[in-house]
């Protein structure tokens, strides 16, 4: 299992939501290329990171760091947060990112999104983002009416690189995971699923390892980095 540190990124700055508000911001860094180099330094295996203020307006608002941050890092990066059509999809491939996540887009335009992965195969993610039991879109701003299952269901047997399954009620939150929600969600799925959303501990990475059958291939943390709740190493040690 990989441990992704999440670097989110907001008016140029590294930052963490609680579940998700923009009304409940926690800064961390005023450089977001830095802290990528920092989390690699460490020994971060992959990186998962975000332009949040895309996410919501649909404009690219960070893509410079995020540019930057591809060209600088040498493990594979994760990119996400309001890439809704393939100009986007392309920019980022083509500029180094290991995967492109994208849920607005799959969800609105789904045959667009399989077009896509099954030209640039392993290379597109989708978003799987969760709250109260649908999948939400547009910056976690609405909930589109359809259960996580569904949603997953409409991707089934496409080159994807991942599903990006997302707890919104726990994200930011240190509120640990809920392995109930995560196994109901992924019911029956096959292809490889990397979760986030309230990682508090390094007892959390080890659940996510026991639940079986679930193709749980990587986390997402990213307050308890910050915070120091848990260290990336021990994280990496856990997850191996």
């Amino acid at each position: 299992m990989n441990v992704l540190p999440a670097v989110d990124i907001k008016s140029g700055k590294c930052v963490r939501l609680w579940q998700g508000s923009f009304n409940r911001v926690d800064v961390y860094g005023d450089d977001p290329v830095e802290m990528a180099l920092r989390w690699e330094r460490e020994g971060a295996g992959m990186l998962h990171v975000v332009d949040l203020d895309a996410a919501v307006s649909g404009r690219p608002m960070n893509r410079d760091s995020i540019t930057e941050i591809l060209k600088r890092v040498h493990v594979p990066v994760q990119v996400g947060g309001g890439v809704r059509d393939r100009g986007m999809v392309e920019y980022y491939i083509a500029h180094g990112a290991g995967s492109v996540v994208t849920t607005t887009l799959a969800y609105e335009n789904p045959e667009e999104v399989i077009c896509i992965a099954r030209q640039y195969p392993r290379k597109v993610s989708i978003g799987v983002d969760v709250l109260s039991g649908a999948v939400a879109i547009r910056g976690w701003t609405q909930t589109g009416g359809i259960a996580p299952y569904d949603f997953i269901k409409r991707f089934s047997g496409v080159p994807i690189y991942a599903f990006v399954l997302t707890d919104i009620y726990k994200d930011g939150t240190l509120g640990g995971i809920e392995q109930g929600r995560i196994e109901k969600a992924l019911e029956g799925i096959a292809e490889p699923v990397i979760v986030s959303g309230g990682i508090a501990k390094v007892d959390d990475i080890v659940t996510l390892k026991q639940i079986k059958g679930k193709n749980i291939t990587g986390v997402i943390i990213g307050r308890a980095l910050y915070t120091g709740a848990i260290k990336l190493e021990d994280a990496i040690r856990a997850a191996a």
